[in-house]
């Protein structure tokens, strides 16, 4: 034979005597949850932490557009599905803050715990599944920075001393047999720009053409 709410009155008595136990431990109970939620804001300091401190290149800035836009998003993806688990871990540890029986009797608590087994086996898939789904978004935003392309080494201004004259233009190549210049067109068109007013690659081989290279700001 069942009683209230369709339970069995041995449920009912079991129930109760749960009920009067934690009516007692209240105070305990509190404490426990606030304990939790300290541990909480632990883990996602120590998570904000860890995701900033790892990283790939020294400067994410220096990568191309696509590039840096994918491991922002990422990145940034990754900690915020970290955060989600951790609070919906705690969440499922620990219960919500102020989340009590109003009037409590024995059906109720019964009823509370079925719906609270419920929340929490739901709330462990949803754990899992966003630890998962965070670790993976902030590995491969840290491992695009490993492998996208170095960005361009800036140009390199030279001038170049010949047995004739001194080229002023970028720097192309240098080896043991000579170095390859782009000559800029000098003013009044005089040099290697030989007046026409566009650049020209020249390779001057040593002695024979060139003398000496040296760094320049500006030609």
């Amino acid at each position: 034979m069942t009683s209230s709410g369709g339970y069995l009155p041995e449920e009912l008595e079991a129930a109760q005597q749960r009920l009067d136990a934690m009516i007692e431990a209240q105070l305990e109970i509190g404490r426990a949850q606030a304990e939790g939620w300290r541990n909480f804001l632990t883990v996602a300091s120590g998570l904000l932490a860890a995701v900033l401190v790892l990283k790939g290149r020294e400067n994410v800035a220096e990568l191309p557009g696509g590039y840096r836009l994918a491991v922002v998003v990422l990145v940034a993806l990754g900690l915020v599905l970290l955060l989600v688990a951790a609070f919906v871990a705690v969440s499922a540890a620990h219960g919500r803050p102020g989340d009590v029986l109003e009037y409590p009797h024995a059906a109720k608590l019964l009823d509370w715990e079925e719906q609270e087994r419920k929340r929490i086996a739901s709330r462990i898939g949803i754990t899992r599944w966003a630890t998962v789904a965070g670790v993976a978004a902030t590995a491969t935003g840290i491992l695009i920075t490993w492998v996208a392309p170095a960005p361009d080494d800036p140009a390199q201004t030279v001038r170049v001393q010949t047995r004739t004259e001194t080229l002023c233009g970028e720097l192309l190549a240098a080896d043991g047999s000579g170095v390859t210049v782009k000559v800029k067109p000098a003013a009044g068109g005089k040099g290697g720009g030989k007046g026409d007013g566009k650049e020209t690659v020249r390779h001057l081989t040593w002695q024979r053409d060139a003398v000496s290279v040296a760094p320049a700001d500006t030609c």
